[in-house]
């Protein structure tokens, strides 16, 4: 299962907090004891629709089940609930995308719910 995290600076960050966010959650995920196993490797993706040239930045997770999803999750809200504004998380998997606005064990599960693979669909990206 591929998961993808994408760093949008918001309106006020300084130049590169988006590769600084994502520098700093892979160290993060690569430290994390719940997640041995998983690959991350940085990306970055064209910039969306309103921004002038930006590059995002972009780190693509790759996790062997849905237990490390849950994991993933509660990892990066919790890296997210360390940082002051600078930079937005989102997350991506098979053309489902959310955003991580705090870090609450019930923000978790409502994206958890929302990512997760559909029943007997565990095959699937």
């Amino acid at each position: 299962m591929e998961i993808t995290l994408v760093f949008e600076p918001v309106d006020a960050a300084p130049e590169g907090a988006d590769v600084e966010a994502a520098r700093s959650v892979a160290r993060w995920l690569r430290e994390d004891p719940d997640l041995r196993g998983i690959e991350v490797r940085p990306g970055t993706a064209d910039p969306r629709e309103g921004r002038m040239g930006e590059v995002l930045e972009v780190l693509n997770v790759v996790l062997t089940n849905g237990i490390a999803l849950g994991s993933l999750l509660t990892a990066v809200a919790t890296w997210r609930g360390t940082r002051r504004g600078g930079t937005r998380v989102r997350i991506e998997r098979s053309g489902t995308s959310v955003l991580i606005e705090g870090g609450s064990a019930d923000e978790v599960r409502r994206i958890l719910a929302e990512l997760e693979p559909p029943a007997g669909g565990a095959g699937q990206p």
